[in-house]
């Protein structure tokens, strides 16, 4: 219950996919008089704009979060349940974070208590949500796919060279730009540097897209783009890992992506892409052989426990014989932070051995599958309760339409007649649509049980290749945050899947046993 005492700090955001600024106003509106109604003082209002809920990535959110500290507010108000997050581990995490300062979730629309029902409905309506919006992104790159594969123009602005014909929405050359492109593809394939290929362009005045000047990796995402020799290329990028970044060098499996061949007019030819690809590729060899890069396994994922700061990768010299020292080190200041660095090889290694016990293994996997399972129980049978009546509906419905249908065909025709007759066949179609949706439900955790068992298996392909991009990419997957502390460390696990936050596994450590454990 919430008591006319309390202070509320007010939550809007829209996405701009999908709906239009002024929602923001409405949601505003809302809250303000649901805060009139109940005699609640409203303290601060945050907004995100155009900011999707299937990723924490809000500077507004993320700023209410750590404002919650300072005890101001005691009550985070949304217009509705889907505002502050459309992802269940990130909505239960974030609760949580709000719980432990003293601050409660609740939604204008959703009339939800602290009552056994109601958690259960909001985890229902969170776990509605996450659904539609994972439903809507799929058939969102349904469409893109289609689009690609009938060489259109996909969205965003086009390549350098390029122009998108406002009818057919397919790329054309842009005849100045197109002279810049090959100056590029010419010059660094007889053997140019970066720095000589930026001097000419700079000299002959060519611009980028956003009429910027070029710098060296503008050149190398031209160089390396394959539309420049009429092959169209979709969906090359991988996916966004489950904090909702996405990793632009880590490509996609070769059965995802689309490739149309002839699909954009070539501005380069074959032999000249050839060519620069190769010295792409063998100078980055050479750069890796003269060039020993420290690899930080775990950056951005290792936070300070004394003053909450992201530690950093740090390496120095120390001693006579300028012994080389790795760490994740603190950036505050010591008389801000008096904590220690900790050994960058030490905390990698010993992260690495604890995801191999709790989730790079088939017992463990088989263990979380089999949680999932008995959790989805429960969801299942709510499934299945609403398809029978969504049949029943159906059924009706049907009858009724034949019962019209006879009628008419009788030769009794009026106008109520045929508009009883199109408001049923609406209906109809409806239902139709909404158990296509409960199927497809029952498919995405069909799907989901598959990704998890498939987690050990994954890892012995990549734990060969441990200083590689995908590598470091899927280890961080299954990672929330690290916490280093003065004398301990707390380890915080997950599956790297949306399925249940009560999967996760924080683990607490002294720091010596990293340096005892002998990994």
């Amino acid at each position: 219950m919430i008591q006319t005492s309390n202070r509320a700090a007010l939550y809007a955001r829209f996405s701009s996919d999908n709906q239009r600024s002024e929602s923001i106003d409405a949601q505003i509106r809302a809250m303000t008089a649901y805060c009139a109604q109940r005699h609640i003082a409203i303290v601060e209002t945050y907004v995100d704009e155009a900011k999707s809920a299937t990723t924490d990535r809000r500077p507004s959110f993320q700023q209410m979060i750590a404002d919650s500290v300072s005890h101001s507010f005691n009550i985070v108000l949304v217009h509705k349940l889907d505002r502050f997050a459309r992802n269940r581990y990130d909505s239960a995490v974030y609760k949580r974070e709000l719980k432990k300062n003293g601050v409660t979730v609740y939604s204008v629309l959703e009339n939800l208590d602290s009552s056994p029902e109601s958690i259960m409905m909001e985890s229902v309506l969170e776990g509605m949500s996450e659904y539609y919006s994972q439903n809507l992104a799929r058939e969102v790159m349904k469409g893109m796919r289609e689009t690609a594969l009938q060489g259109k123009h996909t969205g965003g602005k086009p390549p350098l060279g390029y122009d998108v014909d406002p009818v057919t929405r397919k790329l054309v050359i842009n005849p100045q730009e197109a002279q810049a492109v090959r100056l590029i593809f010419s010059m660094y394939s007889e053997g140019c540097g970066y720095s000589e290929v930026l001097a000419a362009l700079h000299e002959m005045g060519y611009k980028t897209k956003k009429g910027k000047e070029f710098l060296k990796n503008s050149l190398y995402s031209i160089l390396t783009n394959p539309k420049y020799c009429g092959i169209y290329v979709f969906n090359r990028s991988s996916a966004k890992s489950i904090t909702g970044t996405r990793n632009t060098h880590l490509l996609k499996a070769s059965e995802d992506i689309i490739t149309v061949e002839g699909g954009v007019p070539q501005i380069v030819d074959e032999r000249t892409f050839s060519r620069v690809q190769r010295r792409l590729e063998s100078n980055k060899h050479i750069g890796a052989r003269n060039k020993a890069k420290t690899v930080y396994l775990l950056a951005g994922k290792v936070y300070c426990k004394v003053c909450g700061r992201s530690m950093t990768g740090n390496t120095r010299y120390s001693g006579r014989n300028k012994e080389k020292y790795v760490t994740y080190r603190c950036p505050s200041k010591h008389y801000i932070c008096n904590n220690k660095e900790i050994n960058q090889e030490y905390l990698d290694r010993f992260v690495v051995a604890m995801l191999e016990v709790h989730l790079f293994n088939t017992a463990a996997i088989q263990e979380i599958a089999r949680k999932i399972e008995a959790m989805s129980g429960n969801r299942l049978e709510m499934i299945a309760e609403e398809q029978n009546k969504l049949q029943a509906s159906l059924d009706e419905v049907s009858e009724a339409i034949t019962n019209i249908t006879n009628v008419i065909m009788s030769g009794i025709v009026s106008a109520a007649l045929t508009d009883k007759l199109a408001e049923l066949e609406q209906e109809k179609a409806r239902i139709e649509v909404d158990m296509q949706k409960l199927e497809q439900r029952d498919t995405a955790d069909r799907d989901t049980e598959a990704d998890i068992l498939s987690i050990p298996l994954k890892y012995a392909r990549l734990k060969g290749n441990i200083g590689s991009p995908k590598y470091k990419t899927y280890i961080q997957d299954f990672i929330e945050k690290i916490e280093v502390g003065r004398y301990e460390l707390s380890i915080i696990l997950k599956t790297g899947l949306d399925v249940c936050p009560a999967l996760d596994t924080t683990l607490t450590v002294r720091r010596q046993e990293l340096y005892e454990s002998g990994l």
